[in-house]
């Protein structure tokens, strides 16, 4: 049988670190300009500004969503530890009783 380690600890470090690069996806929203002088190719550099900035708010979305997968998987992991624990507890239990 295959042994899975999950370090709960790295999962938490995981998340958080998503958290921030959301967060600071979000933050450099706020530094983007409003409007744009490019002469004949203001259009063209805003419409390109846009998208940029549709993407980086659809990545941001994606890491925060990541990030509760993964404090999912966390919780998962740690229950499923407790469980198994409670488990062998219990065996230890019926065979230091002798039942």
């Amino acid at each position: 049988m295959s042994r899975l380690d999950v370090d709960l600890g790295a999962l938490t470090t995981i998340a958080s670190d998503l958290d921030s690069g959301a967060e600071d996806l979000e933050s450099a929203a706020d530094s983007a300009p409003g409007t744009v002088d490019a002469g004949p190719m203001t259009a063209v550099i805003a419409a390109m500004l846009s998208q940029v900035s549709h993407s980086a708010g659809v990545v941001s979305t994606s890491m925060g969503a990541a990030a509760d997968v993964v404090r999912d998987a966390r919780s998962y992991y740690r229950r499923a530890d407790a469980e198994a624990a409670a488990g062998l507890t219990e065996i230890q239990s019926v065979v230091e009783s002798g039942s």
